[in-house]
């Protein structure tokens, strides 16, 4: 089995050489390179997806506030709220479920970095609220719930080799957009959608993140940071809508993927989780940092 891929389409190549889904692929190369059997991988995933539903549940439980104030509870208060001008069960639970679970995150909960801590509510939160409104059957022990989690993964794995998931190097576009791709990707499998539908809903979600800066207030991965995973679940919820419709992106998703490399190597040091640029320097930003630093 050939193990080695750096784009898509690569993967795309890898799994069926293989005879294997894609799913399949990757947790047969993740056996291989932990040394382990199918069966053990299967094993990690899905104690890794418990996880994330312990994440999602101590989100929901009680609001989660941080130290700085800066998380204040959000997503038990979108949970209790009223249905508003968009009343899909699904999208609500998308939106509350990634708050909850990035909240955790900001509180210093534990929580499954995909890709990242500060995008961590993203795929988690959209994978999870299908399961609550659509297929409460499914667990972290279902085949195909661990596959749209692996999938999701396999879309990471490409845009961390071609490009970066580090808000460091690449801005925001590189962490919440890419979790973004990865949550479209593996609710697109979860719908039952080809390999390559995963990945053009994955481009469509990616294409639109792209330029987006990290600039968090008082360098905490708070502001903007968790209400951003509910609107990247909204992002990806609107790439699965329209891949379920046919549309497709005209820029293919390895070529994002190396767009949005371009642009994080082009943004300023401000603009690359340096909390020195954007919402970090306004004032209002600023005054949260001194009353951070007061303590």
């Amino acid at each position: 089995m050939n193990r080695l891929f750096s784009t898509s389409a690569e993967l795309l190549a890898r799994a069926s050489e293989s005879g294997l889904s894609v799913p399949e692929y990757l947790v047969a190369r993740e056996a291989f390179y932990s040394s382990s059997a199918p069966e053990a991988a299967r094993a990690e995933i899905a104690r890794r997806i418990r996880i994330t539903r312990q994440s999602l549940e101590a989100g929901l439980e009680k609001p989660q506030v941080s130290f700085s104030g800066l998380t204040d509870g959000a997503a038990v208060k979108l949970a209790a709220a009223p249905e508003g001008a968009v009343a899909d069960p699904l999208f609500r639970k998308a939106l509350t479920y990634s708050l909850a679970i990035n909240e955790v995150n900001a509180c210093g909960g534990k929580i499954v970095a995909f890709p990242t801590a500060g995008s961590s509510g993203v795929a988690p939160g959209l994978l999870w609220a299908y399961r609550d409104s659509r297929r409460p059957e499914l667990d972290a022990d279902s085949r195909l719930f661990q596959d749209a989690f692996v999938t999701a993964s396999g879309v990471g794995m490409v845009i961390a080799m071609r490009a970066t998931l580090s808000g460091a190097s690449g801005g925001c576009q590189a962490e919440c957009g890419a979790a973004a791709a990865m949550a479209a990707a593996g609710l697109l499998w979860l719908l039952g959608k080809s390999p390559e539908d995963c990945f053009e809903g994955a481009a469509l979600s990616l294409k639109n993140c792209l330029g987006l800066a990290c600039d968090p207030v008082a360098g905490l991965v708070e502001v903007p940071c968790v209400k951003r995973n509910a609107f990247m679940a909204a992002n990806a919820l609107a790439a699965v809508t329209l891949v379920e419709a046919g549309i497709r992106s005209a820029i293919p998703f390895d070529e994002v993927v190396s767009a949005m490399k371009s642009i994080g190597d082009s943004m300023p040091a401000s603009l690359r989780e340096s909390a020195g640029g954007g919402l970090a320097l306004t004032p209002t930003g600023l005054s949260y940092k001194a009353k951070v630093e007061r303590g």
